[in-house]
């Protein structure tokens, strides 16, 4: 029954000559077995023309189909199974049905309908198990397996594998005990369990040779080509695949022969042998039609498709992509309705576990009870005595426990208010220590227009009291002049007011509490912004600190809709960790060392991006991971809340649906990236 799977032989030089000597002699002795079972059915045909029983038809039906056409003729296969079932239903002769259906449900399984398999299979076995006709029962359990690998199951393929070799081994059923111990190494390797593989796989090859069950011998030696092809040996691959398949050809077994060419096409392929490749794939696709096997099918089509779209012949690779997926449609788009059925079989096989548990506790009950009866009866009262006390106790163990649950619950919510209302404070105080930074830059960048205004106020006032003289004096032409400047000046007083009121309304947006309004905003103004403010402000408490400031603005940057205020707060916190890294470096590096901070902006797959980056002392390993956690700081007590960074991670991410990244390489840089959806 089923197909079988060999892996993993490790043998020397000198033991593989001995053992493929003894394959060579088994060869020989595999055709007279073949005859042997022909025979089988011709004696079944002759029995039955004497007699005419029907029970003997039956028997030879099945037999037929099992043995003449199980890997030469899947069509006569099903239709010689079937003539079996509709015979023995007739006849109520229900070893014969059950020996039919499982016929029936291996060629299902081969024709690719999966779930008609599974179903034939639940319908046999319980029958068979109360028949005990155990070929048929190791049989369903090896044709679920198969079902099972083909659908990637392969816990519930393993597990049929498993029972029906026990079932083989419990009855001594040998040749079957060979195609269990195949299939279960088989499904070990598509597991990747490569030990477990080879351990079945040696262990089952000694007991082929040494019991002369011989009709797998194709298999096994194709299994050794196998082996050697995921080594890597595809040469030695190769040789292996084509004895198998010269075993599989004398006995015109359609199924092997598919996978002995494709393995070979398999191997070519690896060789990079393209037309070799080609010629064994088509093999095995006119093979696979033959055993109207829809899984060799799709997997030899595939590698034609493959190896012609490596050569660039696309309308061959299209050509046999359409029968690939025909193949693969044929074999999975029932995949619901076995997916119902699979459910349907669990749920029986809870209810039957459940009722069997139930009738053995029911029997349990009866039996003890029957025991106990007299001591219950002289025990009762003392332990309904006994109960009532512990009742008690009980009870008043519960209030108390209640009553102290209900005082810790208190101290918790009271704890939890506590907590929530400290780390309020800490996020203010955070927001306070930003606005400090601020104020410094501030006062130095709005000094910046007021002198200007005032200067060209002073100035306009000499102009007017000129003006006044020339109109005196009747000097028109002079008047226009003056009156030129004084309009130049006083549009340049207008511009430098503006930009005051700018810094002062930015200053006020960051003091006061977000309201998360976005509007568009043009980033490149803003990062520009908070750079100026912020080193402003750290010279202004460190007259001796220095550092070289660089832009690099995409001026194509298109307006985004954020909350400016609190991207400000972003730029703003990472532009004073800059500077206090690089003013850090300064304070050991020595004089060579030029202190560098850059803001850049641009536009990236669809986003905004701003990256901020210093030449300071870097982040360690150690604790790059832990630098985005609320209250972690490596800065100095009474210097750095630990919130800068994890607020500006909220605010990033939660607030705007961006990313913050870092990248830092320690002793050398450290480089924060924001991005922003346009």
């Amino acid at each position: 029954m089923g197909y079988c799977y060999f892996y993993k032989v490790t043998i020397s030089p000198n033991q593989m000559t001995k053992k493929f000597l003894t394959i060579a002699a088994l060869l020989i002795a595999c055709c007279s077995i073949t005859f042997a079972q022909q025979s089988r059915v011709d004696s079944l045909q002759k029995v039955y023309n004497k007699t005419r029983q029907d029970t003997t038809l039956v028997m030879f039906y099945f037999l037929k189909s099992v043995t003449t056409f199980l890997t030469t003729n899947t069509d006569s296969g099903m239709i010689y199974s079937k003539k079996a079932l509709e015979l023995a239903r007739k006849i109520h002769f229900k070893q014969g049905e059950v020996r039919a259906l499982s016929g029936i449900a291996t060629f299902q399984n081969i024709s690719g309908d999966l779930p008609g398999s599974l179903k034939t299979t639940f319908d046999a076995l319980p029958e068979a198990i109360r028949l005990n006709e155990v070929r048929v029962v190791a049989s369903c359990y090896n044709t679920r397996g198969l079902t099972y690998s083909t659908l990637k199951d392969f816990k519930k393929s393993l597990d049929n594998y498993y029972m029906a070799k026990n079932v083989a081994e419990k009855h001594h059923l040998n040749d079957l005990l060979v195609v269990e111990m195949n299939n279960v190494a088989r499904q070990y390797l598509d597991m990747d369990r490569l030990d477990s593989a080879y351990y079945f796989t040696k262990k089952d090859y000694d007991f082929a040779l040494k019991s002369h069950i011989v009709n797998n011998l194709g298999y096994l030696i194709r299994n050794f080509g196998i082996i050697q092809h995921k080594k890597g040996d595809f040469r030695g691959a190769i040789t292996y695949y084509q004895k198998s398949l010269r075993d599989s050809s004398a006995r015109n077994n359609h199924y092997l022969q598919s996978e002995d060419y494709r393995r070979i096409a398999e191997a070519y392929q690896q060789l990079g042998v393209a037309d070799s490749s080609i010629s064994y794939a088509k093999q095995a696709f006119e093979q696979a039609k033959l055993d109207r096997n829809p899984d060799q099918v799709q997997r030899a089509t595939k590698l034609l498709t493959d190896e012609f779209l490596a050569k660039g012949n696309y309308k061959e690779a299209f050509d046999y992509q359409q029968i690939t997926l025909k193949a693969r449609d044929s074999l999975f788009s029932q995949q619901k309705t076995l997916q119902v059925q699979n459910l349907a079989y669990n749920e029986q096989q809870r209810i039957q576990q459940a009722r069997a548990a139930e009738i053995a506790y029911q029997n349990r009950v009866r039996y003890y009870a029957l025991l106990g009866v007299i001591a219950v009866f002289v025990l009762v009262a003392g332990i309904l005595i006994y109960a009532n006390g512990k009742r008690k106790k009980a009870n008043t163990l519960l209030h108390e426990r209640n009553a102290k649950i209900e005082a810790q619950s208190k101290a918790i919510e009271k704890t939890l208010a506590d907590l929530k209302n400290t780390q309020t404070q800490l996020v203010q105080s955070e927001k306070m220590a930003s606005l400090g930074e601020l104020t410094a830059g501030i006062a130095h960048e709005i000094q910046n227009p007021l002198n200007f205004v005032n200067n060209f106020s002073e100035v306009n006032t000499e102009l007017i009291e000129e003006l006044e003289q020339e109109i005196a004096k009747g000097h028109f032409d002079e008047v226009k002049a003056i009156a030129a400047d004084v309009k130049t000046n006083q549009q340049k007083i207008s511009q430098h007011g503006k930009r005051a009121d700018f810094i002062v309304k930015g200053m006020l947006q960051h003091s006061r509490a977000s309201t998360g309004e976005k509007q568009p905003t043009n980033l490149n103004m803003l990062a520009d912004e908070f750079l100026k403010l912020s080193f402003h402000g750290l010279r202004a408490k460190d007259k001796s600190f220095n550092a070289e400031m660089a832009t690099h603005f995409d001026q194509d940057l298109p307006r985004i809709n954020v909350a400016q205020q609190e991207i400000g707060r972003v730029l703003l916190n990472l532009y004073n960790n800059a500077f206090y890294a690089v003013n850090q470096k300064a304070k050991t590096a020595g004089a060579a060392y030029k202190p560098e901070v850059s803001v850049s902006t641009a536009t990236e797959n669809g986003q905004a991006v701003i990256k901020v980056k210093d030449n300071g002392n870097g982040i360690p390993d150690a604790i790059k991971d832990k630098i985005m956690q609320p209250f972690f700081t490596t800065k100095p007590t009474g210097e750095g809340t630990g919130l800068g960074l994890s607020l500006s991670y909220d605010i990033i991410v939660k607030g705007h649906g961006g990313h913050i990244e870092v990248n830092t390489k320690e002793a050398e840089f450290t480089e924060f990236t924001i991005t922003l959806p346009l």
